[in-house]
């Protein structure tokens, strides 16, 4: 094979890894600011509102904020939480919903692709992982 074409397919492909990665990166970074938009305006909101009905019934849950997320914490063990964060490690920028809870000595852990960042759909994934937290 000649080594000009060679040369050109390899230029070529670095040519293309270098726009691809520009791109994912504007991506993430306006990913990132309509996330911390979205975290200040619905999503803290809603898991405060979330927390103070589930102290209402008797269920003692607390709210952590790291940076860039939002965390629903049992009061009866900090490692049992409901998080919700924005993942940009891959090729498109996603909403996650992780949920990480103790059964004895067995730790379980789950993540949920959150395909719609929207409010309702916010409190449809709380909701929907929150059973086993309060069932006892």
């Amino acid at each position: 094979m000649e080594i000009s074409l060679v040369r050109k397919r390899v230029r070529q492909c670095i040519e293309h890894a270098h726009t691809s990665a520009a791109a994912r990166r504007d991506a993430n970074r306006e990913a990132a600011a309509a996330w911390e938009r979205l975290l200040a305006q619905a999503a803290v909101p809603l898991v405060q509102q979330i927390a103070q009905v589930l102290k209402a019934e008797g269920q003692a849950f607390r709210v952590e904020t790291p940076a860039g997320r939002v965390r629903l914490v049992s009061e009866r063990s900090a490692d049992d939480h409901i998080e919700l964060a924005l993942d940009t490690t891959g090729q498109v920028p996603v909403v996650v919903g992780a949920v990480n809870r103790t059964r004895g000595r067995e730790r379980v852990s789950d993540e949920h692709i959150l395909a719609s960042s929207a409010d309702e759909r916010l409190l449809e994934f709380f909701t929907g992982v929150l059973g086993p937290f309060v069932e006892r």
